[in-house]
């Protein structure tokens, strides 16, 4: 089944470094408040070209879902900011930024601050500085992404091992830098997930945790009568363990999901928690999409770029 149905807009353009045709497939809800402001909304396109280069691609994108501006950008070598390295032919005029945006992030009420202090996400990308607010105290950690594009300080607390730490904030550098848009309003459950689970080695579900939120205000999960099904029919023989309350967890999730084609992962989130009220913990929350996703039973359309 496919799921690019005529709600989404396609936005298609010739890669001016190798030539290669990319192509998005994007929900107009997604674009409409930067384009109101702005007459434009930004999409970074991370892919290899034809000389196996590594390439980062700044797309500016019109109402109408053409791209009118492209910019290949890498970061300067003094890390301070991001240096345009070829202009090509602005139909927009976009304006220079000489300082980086500062946007300081509320968390959300649960998060606690006991083994994350405070975040800080530089976005060479965006040019923006990006603070999740917490406490100054505690041991510092800071670390890089592959590209270098983002850069992540944060404040720990000392009891923790700051190497397991910084693998944790190394692998949410790295996906940061492969989102195609950020939208900032997951930042404020990034602090009260990452507080919960840096005292442990990352390993594979975690990982799809940590994806599942950096994409969760962007991304569309769907399920299917046929998933349905499926679940009901075989929930005993894969989840042998699974209590009436966690059935009900996952019935209500998979529900929420059927045939969706608009409500992003976050949306789904929000109306779930109102019917259930062992829902209302973000990170949990994830924890179950994360096996419903693992398991088949659910679909993420992320947002991505393909080749043509």
């Amino acid at each position: 089944m496919s799921f690019k149905s005529d709600i989404r807009q396609k936005v298609e353009y010739l890669c001016n470094n190798c030539g290669k045709g990319r192509i998005l497939f994007i929900s107009p809800a997604l674009q409409s408040d930067q384009i109101a402001e702005t007459g434009y909304q930004e999409y970074i396109d991370v892919h290899y070209c034809e000389d196996k280069h590594l390439n980062a691609i700044k797309l500016y994108v019109d109402s109408h879902y053409n791209v009118r501006s492209q910019v290949t950008i890498e970061a300067s070598k003094n890390k301070e900011e991001t240096e345009i390295k070829e202009l090509q032919g602005f139909a927009i005029p976009i304006p220079k930024v000489s300082n980086f945006a500062q946007y300081s992030i509320k968390p959300t009420s649960d998060f606690g601050s006991y083994n994350l202090k405070s975040l800080r996400i530089k976005d060479k990308f965006r040019q923006t500085d990006y603070l999740i607010e917490g406490s100054e105290e505690g041991e510092k950690v800071e670390t890089v992404s592959s590209l270098e594009f983002i850069e992540i300080e944060a404040n720990i607390s000392s009891d923790l091992e700051s190497e397991q730490v910084k693998g944790w904030l190394t692998s949410l550098a790295n996906s940061l830098e492969t989102l195609v848009l950020l939208d900032e309003d997951l930042l404020k459950y990034l602090g009260t997930y990452l507080d919960q689970i840096i005292t442990e080695e990352p390993k594979d579900k975690e990982m799809l945790e940590l994806d599942l939120l950096l994409n969760s205000t962007i991304a569309i999960p769907h399920s299917s009568q046929a998933h349905i099904d499926i679940f009901e029919k075989h929930r005993h023989e894969i989840f042998p363990e699974l209590t009436t309350m966690g059935y009900r967890i996952y019935q209500l999730i998979l529900n929420a999901c059927l045939v969706n084609e608009q409500k992003t992962l976050t949306q789904i989130y929000n109306e779930a928690k109102k019917e259930m009220i062992q829902l209302q913990a973000f990170p949990f929350f994830l924890s179950v999409m994360s096996i419903l996703v693992t398991f088949g039973f659910i679909n993420l359309e992320k947002l991505e770029f393909y080749t043509i």
